[in-house]
């Protein structure tokens, strides 16, 4: 009996297993490999779930994933190397206006290469299709949205990168703030006053080119492939269901986010990390004094770098009793000996994790330091490039790290930052601490990111875990109900103050007025007695 009902209740579990099977578009245009690995064990862990999975991407990007169906866009990868090989490319550096113009470009690109991508038309097409749900970069791609509403399916966010205003508006958590700008160029990280209003003025520019630059060209691609008026693109931005993002609190930088933006830094750490060969094993368990780990990251080559900052990089680690691992496609003069072990694909995680490696010199990729903080290893920052330089500022604060200018590298600096890192156990104690932080979660975040997507499926409509502002009236929503009475009180106070303030001057002013015209009276009377006196004594 008891074995019956427990078959039964499997039964049961699996046929609801099953019934919440769904398919999923998802709409992942990145032409670098490194949000990929994000991407890559969430889209796994759906196909594993039951759920049928439609990606499209670039061509090659990501490699073939068991069980999902892949539409791949090459002119995605030919607008990537257009962009790079245009010869006004150093403008994108040049000024806020001229980065929104050469961005907003690139976006419709994407758009419109996905849109008129052979694959995804013949699955627009096809009547048969059907999807319950579109999973995307929560980005400045809207006409994508459009998918959404073609299918009438659940729209997801994804935000590889840090989290912005753009992301909170997207998920119904807009509120003013001077903080976390789309594009940190220019941006400062500073909390003087000084610094907040340039902020301020930096995100109401990039509000501007949202509404002026990104949106009407957005809304032209939408038009275009959907037939959708500009007004219907505007209501899919609110579409979204859940947005999942790649951070965590533990991090630095707490936020105060609605419920359905959900922090799941680390899911990439959910695959299984690259082993280290028996040869860089063995240069790291015979480091006598720890090893120094230096990688720019995979989507930035060695021989790119600059002389002036390879250079002052090869003098101080030559004062060092250091070992150093260089992720390097170069040889760099120096290649594998007692010092050090120059690696092209390094398995960075199981690096890491080696109790020898004393100290991470990052450019400050987001994963990167994910993995640093993962393993508790302190930090030298030597930033490139966009979201890297608050992706840093953030750990400095943190305690774990030091940020070092990546343009105007100096040896003696350079020495000596390294050995106040590695002499200061502050920084590693620190870096155990957040460690700790990290990864301490009811649940792993590729299980938090899974049992949001799902819930996504069970409640496509998720108003209730938003903040729609046009549903409250803007004095409750900024609370100035609060404040006119707060503003009433005080002013009557202060107007009642005035007033008497202002009528005991005007009284002591009278009687100041009054006594000296009185004294004038006086004055002119004795005037006109003397003058009396004078002319009868002038008589006599």
């Amino acid at each position: 009996m008891r074995l019956g009902s427990a078959w039964l209740a499997l039964s049961l579990l699996l046929h609801l297993e099953l019934g919440q099977a769904a398919n999923i578009l998802t709409v992942f245009p990145y032409r670098l490999p490194s949000p990929f690995q994000m991407v890559r064990p969430l889209v796994r862990a759906l196909v594993d779930r039951g759920h049928k999975v439609t990606m499209v991407s670039p061509a090659g990007l990501p490699a073939d994933i068991q069980g999902v169906r892949h539409i791949r866009v090459p002119m995605l990868n030919k607008n990537m190397q257009d962009f790079l090989d245009n010869e006004n490319l150093l403008e994108f550096f040049g000024s806020k206006w001229q980065e929104g113009i050469m961005t907003a470009k690139a976006l419709y690109d994407v758009s419109y290469a996905i849109l008129s991508a052979d694959g995804v038309k013949k699955i627009m097409q096809d009547k048969s299709e059907r999807f319950d749900m579109i999973m995307m970069e929560a980005s400045h791609l809207d006409a994508l949205y459009g998918l959404a509403e073609f299918y009438n399916a659940t729209l997801v966010g994804v935000a590889c990168m840090n989290a912005n205003w753009n992301v909170d508006y997207l998920a119904g958590n807009s509120a003013p703030s001077v903080f976390e700008p789309i594009s940190p160029m220019g941006y400062a990280l500073d909390d003087s006053l000084i610094s907040r209003w340039h902020n301020w003025i930096y995100i109401t520019e990039e509000k501007l080119l949202e509404n002026l630059v990104y949106r009407p060209a957005q809304a032209r691609v939408f038009k275009k492939f959907f037939g959708y008026s500009a007004e219907k693109m505007v209501q899919l931005r609110k579409r979204f269901s859940v947005i999942l993002v790649n951070s965590h609190f533990s991090m630095g930088g707490v936020r105060a986010n609605v419920p359905n933006i959900i922090e799941v830094g680390g899911l990439h750490l959910s695959e299984p990390s690259e082993p280290c060969s028996a040869e860089l094993k063995r240069f790291l368990d015979e480091a006598e004094h720890g090893v120094i780990y230096l990688s720019m990251g995979q989507d930035v080559l060695v021989k790119y770098l600059p002389d002036n900052m390879q250079k002052p990089l090869l003098e101080a680690f030559a004062r060092l009793k250091q070992r150093v691992v260089w992720r390097s496609e170069l040889s760099l003069g120096a290649n594998k000996s007692e010092k050090f072990f120059i690696i092209e694909n390094a398995p960075q995680r199981q690096l890491l994790s080696h109790p020898n490696v004393r100290l991470f010199i990052t450019h400050g990729g987001k994963l990167s330091v994910m993995e640093a903080i993962d393993s508790g290893v302190p930090m030298l920052g030597l930033p490139l490039f966009y979201d890297q330089f608050p992706s840093l500022h953030r750990a400095h604060l943190t305690g774990t790290t030091e940020v070092l200018d990546a343009n105007a590298l100096d040896a003696d600096i350079l020495t000596k930052t390294i050995k106040k890192i590695l002499g200061n156990p502050r920084y590693a104690i620190k870096a155990k601490e957040m460690s700790k932080t990290f990864r301490d979660r009811p649940m792993s975040p590729l299980e938090t990111a899974i049992w949001w997507t799902e819930y996504a499926l069970r409640h496509p409509n998720t108003e209730h875990m938003r903040l729609n502002e046009e549903e409250i009236p803007i004095i409750r929503y900024y609370r100035l109900d609060s404040i006119f009475t707060f503003g009433i009180r005080v002013g009557s106070v202060l107007g009642t103050i005035i007033f008497l303030g202002w009528r005991l001057y005007q009284i002591h002013r009278t009687r100041q007025r009054r006594l000296l015209e009185k004294q004038r009276m006086l004055m002119q009377i004795q005037l006109q007695i003397n003058m009396y006196d004078y002319q009868t004594f002038s008589t006599l």
